[in-house]
C-alpha cells in the first residue's frame, strides 16, 4: 500500500510538471528534474543541464559544427542543426534538429526519453513515468599520488650551510601533504616511498599508472652552484620537442646503452612503454599547465618568496605519467637563508597547506567540468 501512495505521488508531481522530464538515479531517493524548453512546437532540453544531470561530458568543436556527448564510458557525435547523429559505427535519426540558441545548445528531448533506452537498455529504464537511470560514472579526482624526490642511496641536493639532504625534505612535506588531503578532501593518497629508500625514477610513474591515479605530483628542492639562487618553481612536461623526436631520442638513446653498456631486452620495452607514454601525455598538457599554475600561485601567495614562475621541462619522471602531472621544486637548497626555511617544520607545514591549496582549487575546477 505505501509503495502504491509513493508511486501515486511521483506521477501527480511528473504531471504538476508535465513540461519537464524526472530523472532518479538508481540507489537514491530524490529525483532530479530536467527542464524542457518548447521551441518551434517540439520540447528540447539544455544540453548543459542534460550533462549536469547525467554526469556526462560534452565538448564542441566550432570548426565544423560536431557535439561531442561522453555518457556511460560511450561517444555520441551530434551536428549542430541536424537531427542526425552517430553511435559507434551507426547513424540515427532524432527527427529533430540539435539547435544552438545564442551560446546554448539544446537537445531534442526525445534524444533523453527514447534514443538513450535503446542505446542503454539495462541503464536507462521508464518506470512510473519517471526516467530510471544506473548511477552515473564519477569523473571526480578521487586518488593522487605524491613523490617525494630522490630516497636511498640517492640524496639528491645537500645543503651548503647545515648539511640538510633533499631526500629527507622532500619526503617530510610529502606526509604532511598526504595528511591534509585525506582528512580534507577524503582522497586516496599513495606514496612512490614513504620512508628512505631508493625508486627508480621508471618505477615512479610506473606505480602511478597502475594505481590509475588521477594526478601525479613530484616534490624537490632546487640547487644552484650560484649561493645566492633562491624561489619556488613548478614544472610540467616541455612541448619543446615534437612526440617523433622525443621517439627517435628515446630509441637512440637505447641503442647507446644496450651495445654500449649491455642493458638487457627488458629495459628496450621499458623505453618503448616510455615512448608511448610521451604521446600519451600530450592529452594531458593542459590540464598539467593549469594544475602547475594553481599550485605555484598558491605557494608564492602562502609563502611570501621569490616567484620563479610555471616553467616546462622533459623530465623523465613526468614523462611517464598518464595523467596530469607536475613538479614542484620547494626552494634552493643551496641558498643558506632558504635551506633555514626549509629544514624548518612549521615552514614544511605551510608549503604543505599551500600546495594543498592549489590541488584543491584544480580539483574543483576540474571536477565541476568533467561531471557537467
Amino acid at each position: 500500500m505505501k509503495k502504491i501512495m509513493i508511486l501515486a505521488l511521483i506521477a501527480v508531481a511528473f504531471g504538476m510538471l508535465s513540461a519537464d522530464i524526472s530523472v532518479l538515479i538508481r540507489g537514491e531517493s530524490k529525483a532530479s528534474i530536467l527542464k524542457e524548453t518548447t521551441i518551434n512546437s517540439i520540447r528540447y532540453v539544455e544540453l548543459n543541464d542534460f550533462s549536469t544531470v547525467f554526469k556526462a561530458i560534452n565538448r564542441q568543436d566550432r570548426c565544423d559544427g560536431r557535439i561531442y556527448l561522453h555518457l556511460y564510458d560511450e561517444q555520441f557525435i551530434f551536428l549542430e542543426a541536424s537531427p542526425y547523429y552517430s553511435y559507434k559505427t551507426e547513424s540515427y535519426n532524432m527527427h529533430y534538429a540539435l539547435l544552438r540558441r545564442g551560446t546554448k545548445l539544446y537537445l531534442p528531448s526525445l534524444f533523453v526519453t527514447e534514443k538513450l533506452r535503446t542505446h542503454f537498455p539495462k541503464d536507462v529504464e521508464l518506470k512510473a513515468r519517471v526516467l530510471s537511470i544506473a548511477k552515473p560514472r564519477d569523473n571526480s579526482i578521487t586518488t593522487i599520488v605524491l613523490d617525494p624526490g630522490h630516497g636511498g642511496k640517492d640524496p639528491g641536493a645537500v645543503g651548503r650551510k647545515l648539511k640538510a639532504t633533499e631526500k629527507e625534505l622532500n619526503l617530510g612535506v610529502c606526509l604532511k601533504l598526504k595528511t591534509l588531503l585525506e582528512k580534507e578532501l577524503g582522497m586516496k593518497v599513495l606514496l612512490t616511498r614513504s620512508d628512505d629508500r631508493f625508486v627508480s625514477l621508471q618505477d615512479r610513474t610506473k606505480f602511478a599508472n597502475e594505481k590509475k591515479a588521477d594526478l601525479f605530483v613530484s616534490l624537490h628542492t632546487n640547487s644552484s652552484k650560484s649561493p645566492a639562487g633562491k624561489g619556488l618553481e613548478t614544472y610540467y612536461l616541455s612541448t619543446a620537442q615534437t612526440s617523433e623526436a622525443r621517439a627517435v631520442e628515446a630509441m637512440e638513446n637505447d641503442v647507446v646503452e644496450r651495445f654500449e653498456g649491455g642493458t638487457t631486452a627488458k629495459r628496450k620495452y621499458d623505453d618503448l612503454d616510455f615512448i608511448l607514454s610521451d604521446l600519451n601525455q600530450t592529452e594531458n598538457l593542459e590540464s598539467s599547465n593549469l594544475l602547475a599554475s594553481n599550485v605555484q600561485q598558491n605557494i608564492v601567495a602562502g609563502t611570501k618568496t621569490l616567484d620563479r614562475g610555471v616553467k616546462q621541462a622533459n623530465f623523465y619522471v613526468l614523462r611517464g605519467a598518464f595523467m596530469p602531472s607536475i613538479l614542484v621544486e620547494m626552494g634552493f637548497i643551496s641558498n643558506e637563508e632558504e635551506e633555514q626555511l626549509l629544514v624548518n617544520e612549521e615552514y614544511q607545514n605551510r608549503l604543505a597547506r599551500t600546495i594543498f591549496e592549489g590541488i584543491k582549487r584544480f580539483k574543483f575546477r576540474y571536477d565541476r567540468i568533467r561531471n557537467t
